[in-house]
């Protein structure tokens, strides 16, 4: 057994019990203490070059098949940290590489600093880059602000791929509380083609877009629409949880489907920590920072 709260607090939200920290203290009444969850680096990139490439991943949960999508829900999250928004900052792009048309899935904060997510894929059976071949939801511009950090995340619940009106976005563990922009093929069937990325949308060829300028940290995909309850628990009040196992309303560690700590604060590999396989790899030297949530 181990504790997870104190009178109806969450431990992980105590600093000291009777003056004593709570990093000293291994058993309260005989009942283990949480580990500690260390949050001590984040991946920085530099806007031109730098950012992480995970390789293909198509026929694996992270290029997941619509059907996959509608059984359990997907959610996508991530701590961001933007320098510079004079172009789009991307956060994910899963197997959208390699052809000028639109595959896969994005995820990204815009340069009108709007939250945006898109399913990209075929109109029928016709590729393209247009309207056709999207669908988005997307909150009013001027959402985000660059020099603070966000935890970032979207729902898609059970059933709700091609109904974008269903989908939820959350800021800083709150679904977003304006108005929402839904767009594109509601009839869209998803495809994938090419590498998967975190940090930069590579399209035909070597040429790539949307290249983060700034820090990322504790990246997650859930193969579940993750509750508010849940979303609220994962952002903590601004403080990174440990997400391989439950603690108060953090209830789904079973359905995390990947997750990058992005604390190993040496190198270019990044594991993925749990234990799925999907170890991404810095391309052009991504640096290491101590700017953390």
């Amino acid at each position: 057994m181990t504790i997870s709260k104190l009178n109806t607090i969450l431990y992980n939200s105590i600093n000291k019990v009777e003056t004593i920290s709570t990093s000293g203290i291994e058993q309260i009444n005989t009942i283990d203490t949480p580990s500690s969850f260390a949050t001590n680096y984040s991946i920085e990139g530099n806007g031109s070059n730098q950012y992480i490439s995970l390789g293909n991943r198509e026929n694996t949960g992270l290029n997941p098949t619509e059907a996959q999508i509608n059984g359990d829900g997907y959610t996508w999250t991530q701590w961001i940290y933007i320098d510079d928004l004079s172009t789009t900052f991307q956060l994910y792009s899963l197997g959208v590489s390699g052809t000028n048309n639109y595959y896969g899935i994005q995820m990204v904060v815009n340069r009108n600093a709007a939250f945006v997510f898109h399913f990209f894929g075929l109109n029928g059976t016709s590729p393209g880059a247009g309207t056709n071949n999207r669908l988005t939801k997307r909150t009013q511009n001027s959402t985000i602000s660059t020099g603070q950090w966000y935890h970032l995340g979207v729902v898609v619940p059970t059933n709700g791929y091609d109904d974008n009106s269903s989908w939820k976005m959350y800021i800083n563990g709150s679904e977003y509380s304006g108005t929402y922009i839904d767009s594109g093929n509601t009839s869209l069937n998803l495809a994938y083609s090419g590498n998967s990325n975190l940090g930069a949308w590579q399209r035909a060829g070597t040429t790539l877009s949307n290249l983060f300028d700034g820090e990322i940290n504790n990246a997650a995909i859930f193969s579940k629409g993750l509750n508010a309850s849940n979303m609220a628990a994962i952002y903590n009040s601004g403080t990174p949880i440990d997400l391989s196992s439950n603690s108060g309303n953090y209830t789904e560690s079973a359905a995390l489907e990947a997750w990058w700590r992005f604390n190993e604060g040496t190198g270019t590999s990044y594991t993925d920590s749990t234990g799925n396989g999907y170890t991404g790899s810095g391309v052009n030297s991504p640096t290491w920072s101590t700017n953390t949530p």
